[in-house]
């Protein structure tokens, strides 16, 4: 009977032998350059001569004890003289730009994050823009700090946004055609905006922002890498300005302190007003501890398009280990404006309490959940959202999540799947 080995056996017999014959190649001059030195040395030792200490035998890198050259990438086989070259760094908005202007610090910079959500989220997805691999934001912006250490000094920022989060990030709560919240800014489903357009004076520690900012209510933002996930509280988007424009000061008079307060021309204005809005932007934030800190921001006043009121938001994060992160938010919205969320889709008063835990894995990996209870004008709707950052570089990340929302009160159900990659330059 005659026996034969499988053909895909046989084959990775015969790439095996090839492997083996080129390391046994590679070794040779190595083993024979040993041999030849043990059997000199033991001559002389019959001859009654004294023989120093053998060396340690050469590395298998190595071509000789006079030629030491860095070892190879485990489990590769390469040339023994081969010095691997640093590798070229990432290409930057601020490297193109010349050491000129960052040696007076203006610091360029930005991203472009590329997403899909498979259903609208009542947030930054709308029906227009689901089921489909969009742009979500193509980001720049230049920016100096002010530093008061140095006495006094200036510094400014201006941003620009590109995408389907370009109507998110616009002055709508301007009249029409004013700032960025016009026609001409808007192609379908994409959008440009301006969201940042401020100068900054500094002296010790307080600062003065003069111009067109975003918020500091709440804890999600508008800008991409700094958030976990990539869909948005219902919160957020539903009960919480995004941008402002008037002067906020700000006060460091400690590491653990920082103290806001200033004047907006009511929420969501780009160098203007709607009507006579008119609110006090303010709050703090406390770092009780290295690992706990509290955070409260207010506006109260005339916010413009969305009426009188005030919105305030209570924030906590807690560091459980040092890996495990919980934060929590309560935001609690009252105005007089004349909308029903449920007909307008504009909420008059509402509640919101969001819970997360985040879990570092490694430098690579981390994990988060997110928990809301969202109730504008008499319904509630909640949201479960599960997810993992995956960050192979400090300019590239990829995160994919899952989202489960639903309001009992009016039957509404909704399974979303994202996933976005965000790179950064």
């Amino acid at each position: 009977m005659q026996f034969s080995l499988p053909k895909s056996w046989r084959t990775s017999l015969a790439r095996a032998g090839v492997v083996l014959g080129a390391f046994g190649a590679m070794a040779m001059p190595v083993f024979a350059e040993d041999a030849t030195t043990l059997a000199e040395q033991a001559k002389q030792r019959l001859n009654g001569e004294v023989v120093a200490a053998p060396a340690p035998a050469s590395p298998i890198y190595q071509v000789s004890a006079m030629q030491e050259v860095a070892p190879p990438t485990p489990g590769i086989f390469v040339d023994p003289g081969y010095v691997e070259a640093a590798p070229a760094e990432p290409w930057t908005l601020q490297g193109s730009m010349g050491s000129g202007l960052a040696d007076k610090g203006i610091v360029f910079g930005g991203w472009a994050d590329i997403g899909y959500s498979s259903n609208p989220d009542l947030s930054f997805t709308s029906p227009a823009e689901d089921d489909n691999v969009n742009l979500s934001q193509l980001y720049m912006f230049v920016k100096k700090e002010a530093d008061g250490s140095k006495g006094v000094d200036w510094g400014f920022r201006f941003d620009a946004l590109y995408g389907t989060d370009g109507d998110d990030a616009q002055a709508f709560g301007n009249p029409g055609g004013r700032w960025d919240n016009s026609a001409s800014f808007d192609h379908g489903i994409y959008e440009w905006a301006m969201p940042q357009a401020y100068g900054e004076v500094a002296v010790g520690d307080v600062s003065v922002k003069l111009g067109h900012f975003y918020t500091i209510v709440g804890y999600e933002v508008v800008t991409s890498p700094d958030n976990f996930f990539y869909s948005r509280q219902i919160t957020f988007w539903n009960s919480e300005p995004f941008t402002h424009t008037g002067a906020l000061a700000t006060w460091k008079p400690s590491d653990k302190l920082t103290v806001w307060g200033g004047w907006t021309a009511g929420w969501d204005t780009g160098f203007d007003q709607f009507g006579s809005g008119s609110n006090f932007l303010g709050g703090f934030s406390y770092a009780a501890t290295d690992k706990l800190t509290f955070t409260y921001t207010t506006a109260l006043g005339d916010f413009g398009r969305r009426g009188d009121g005030a919105i305030n938001s209570f924030i906590l994060s807690y560091m459980l280990t040092d890996k495990l992160q919980y934060v929590g938010q309560y935001d609690v919205l009252g105005t007089n404006n004349d909308v029903d969320f449920q007909t307008d889709g504009t909420a008059r008063d509402s509640s919101g309490l969001i819970n997360y835990l985040f879990y570092t894995i490694n430098d690579q990996w981390k994990t988060g959940a997110r928990w809301e209870w969202y109730k504008p004008d008499g319904v509630s709707y909640y949201e479960m959202t599960y997810g993992v950052n995956y960050k192979p570089s400090d300019i590239f990340v990829i995160r994919p999540e899952i989202r489960y929302q639903w309001a009992p009160g009016i039957s509404y159900e909704e399974t979303i799947f994202g996933v976005d990659a965000i790179f950064k330059f």
